[in-house]
């Protein structure tokens, strides 16, 4: 299906969602060959980073990040808007309209290419979903003509309670035949994921140190490294530390935004 059509045809279906749900004015638009989407008075925009091989600068895939602007213009966190959210359908709805954005402009960029799409999972959406955790997506993406093989679903962990939701949440995503990421950002987080019970195939090192830290403090014997891919976002990685790590990079200078003109 043409990616206009398939982009109505989204439309159609979220359409009916907001109604019987009772959610924001929602839906998809095309402008500078680009897709953009809005959730109520936000206008929802993607940019994708390269990712690149440690070995040999190799482009082994595409990480999706969010550009969001309010009605006036101004840039917002999504993050923040999560968090002021109180109703699980709206997390939900937010959260899959997302990566379905990011999906459409991949397709749209980078047609014709067998790489990896990473995308971002909400953790509040995690929390939110009951059972069969990537069911509905799983759906979105075959309609993109995407297969979960080449799909990257990464997340954050967020306390020791929601755990075992997690751990069932990320056996599900793997089950229906996605690579599975966790976010670290600090060494608390890295304990949660130890104690997790489930071995992701990405590590995203939020921070310099914390890369280093999984340099100078292995870890545990079941994360297997030949298993293990780490992704640092810093750039600045020494040889030194990028010759004891089994991942790739992403190559922040190299960043592949969409056209502007849709916030104006």
């Amino acid at each position: 299906m043409p990616l206009t059509e398939l982009m109505n045809y989204f439309n159609d279906q979220l359409q009916t969602q907001a109604r019987t749900k009772s959610l924001p004015k929602t839906g998809f638009f095309k402008a500078d060959n680009s897709y953009w989407s809005r959730f109520g008075s936000l206008i929802l925009g993607s940019k994708f980073e390269p990712i690149h091989t440690f070995a040999d600068d190799t482009v082994i895939g595409y990480n999706s990040d969010l550009l969001v602007r309010s009605a006036a213009g101004n840039s917002l966190d999504i993050d923040s808007i999560f968090n002021s959210l109180d109703s699980n359908d709206q997390i939900i709805h937010l959260d899959r309209l997302v990566r379905t954005l990011h999906s459409l402009n991949y397709l749209q960029q980078f047609d014709g290419r067998k790489d990896l799409l990473s995308l971002q999972v909400q953790p509040r959406h995690i929390i939110s979903v009951v059972s069969d955790h990537g069911k509905t997506f799983e759906k979105i993406l075959s309609d993109c003509g995407l297969g979960p093989e080449r799909v990257l679903l990464h997340t954050r962990l967020l306390d020791a309670a929601t755990l075992p939701h997690f751990q069932q949440a990320l056996a599900s995503y793997r089950q229906r035949g996605y690579k599975i990421g966790i976010h670290l950002g600090n060494a608390r987080e890295l304990e949660l994921l130890i104690n997790l019970g489930l071995t992701p195939d990405v590590i995203f090192a939020d921070h310099p140190a914390l890369t280093q830290l999984l340099v100078e403090k292995p870890l545990p014997a079941e994360f297997d490294p030949s298993l293990r891919i780490l992704i640092a976002k810093n750039p600045g990685i020494d040889a030194v530390t990028s010759s004891t790590l089994d991942g790739y990079l992403f190559n922040t200078e190299d960043t592949f935004t969409l056209p502007q003109s849709a916030f104006s």
